[in-house]
């Protein structure tokens, strides 16, 4: 047989083979597989800052697309004024981000609210413990704590399909903040330096062991 004729060899296995694995059906009652914590920064009415953490977001191009429950205070804030800084913490903030994980800057409460166990609070930066400094285009504060931030601006919002309780804002990048020890001798991130904090089915981790636990995991 020549070699241009020659056929590939076979790769898979039949499905009795030991190296076939195993899979149980399930249905979670989350799907945060693994991702990045932002801390989103919003103005309120009366020009203070919200904060509110959040872990459902992805980034293509300059673009963000963040996913948001209709009944809190960052949704609201984010339809009427349509900017926002993504505040980045790194796992040395997480516990400031749990702090702000129960809490919403509603005093319009709704049963939700009661039912997930949030309280309101209104100076979110003293009950997480944080630190603001001015963002340079809008008005919300940005969080100094966390090592990367990125000032935005809504572009379009999004009810989710069959589902008015969810929204997702389409977001564009202004401005870029990091820490200059993050950045490596070409102006970049240094990916060895940096670790986001991420959220996996309710947990903390950073780039290693877990770290903590949310108030609402169940196990």
């Amino acid at each position: 047989m020549s070699e241009t004729s020659r056929q590939p060899a076979r790769l898979d296995f039949p499905m009795n083979s030991q190296r076939a694995s195993t899979f149980v059906t399930i249905n979670p009652d989350v799907l945060y597989f693994g991702t990045p914590v932002a801390v989103v920064s919003t103005c309120n009415r009366d020009g203070t800052t919200n904060l509110a953490a959040m872990s459902s977001f992805w980034a293509l191009g300059d673009r963000f697309i963040i996913g948001l429950g209709s009944a809190g205070q960052t949704a609201e804030n984010l339809a009427r004024t349509g900017e926002c800084v993504l505040n980045f913490p790194s796992p040395d903030e997480w516990q400031g981000v749990e702090k702000l994980a129960s809490t919403t800057g509603k005093r319009d409460r709704q049963p939700y609210h009661d039912a997930a166990g949030i309280r309101t609070v209104v100076q979110k930066f003293a009950v997480s413990g944080f630190a603001s400094v001015a963002a340079k285009e809008i008005a919300p504060l940005r969080v100094a704590d966390c090592p990367i931030q990125v000032e935005t601006r809504v572009l379009a919002r999004h009810v989710a399909t069959n589902q008015p309780a969810l929204l997702y804002f389409e977001l564009r990048k202004l401005l870029v903040h990091v820490r200059e020890d993050l950045l490596d001798a070409n102006g970049h991130v240094a990916i060895e330096r940096w670790s986001p904090l991420f959220y996996v089915f309710r947990h903390y981790f950073g780039k290693g062991v877990r770290l903590g636990r949310s108030y609402r995991a169940q196990y």
